[in-house]
């Protein structure tokens, strides 16, 4: 037979067990770090990244605005449901290198990280990825 006490130790356990993994029961698109960032290519003349994380990202060394004129429905009914966020920029140049770096938003699932994740990426002249490279710069 159960106690009184150890009933109560078995409810005040789950319900820090449920309050402290609640952000993990959330959907990937907006938990956590910045992550998973990926150059999809152009499309509809904007270059396409892909990440999850509750944050941003951005073009190292260009000074692109990213549009905000579609929501997330909109955005995957155009690139697909891949339970992340899309950002879409204002073409460059290409063939060009170049880094995309997160910024992640502080909230309560996550702090913002010592140190953001990033993608290095060598796009081809018709705006498709060649090559990607992810790292977050921390000496392993």
């Amino acid at each position: 037979m159960v106690s009184q006490l150890q009933l109560i130790l078995l409810i005040s356990s789950l319900i820090v067990s449920i309050s402290a993994s609640h952000c993990y029961m959330a959907s990937p698109r907006m938990n956590g770090r910045v992550r998973d960032i990926t150059y999809l290519g152009v499309s509809n003349g904007r270059m396409i990244v892909a990440y999850r994380g509750m944050g941003r990202v951005y073009f190292k060394g260009h000074n692109l605005k990213e549009f905000g004129d579609t929501n997330w429905m909109q955005q995957d009914r155009k690139y697909g449901n891949r339970e992340c966020q899309y950002a879409e920029f204002p073409l460059i140049s290409f063939p060009a290198q170049v880094q995309i770096i997160a910024v992640t938003t502080p909230h309560t699932c996550a702090d913002r990280p010592a140190v953001e994740n990033w993608s290095f990426v060598e796009i081809g002249p018709d705006g498709s990825p060649i090559r990607q490279h992810f790292g977050n710069n921390r000496s392993t």
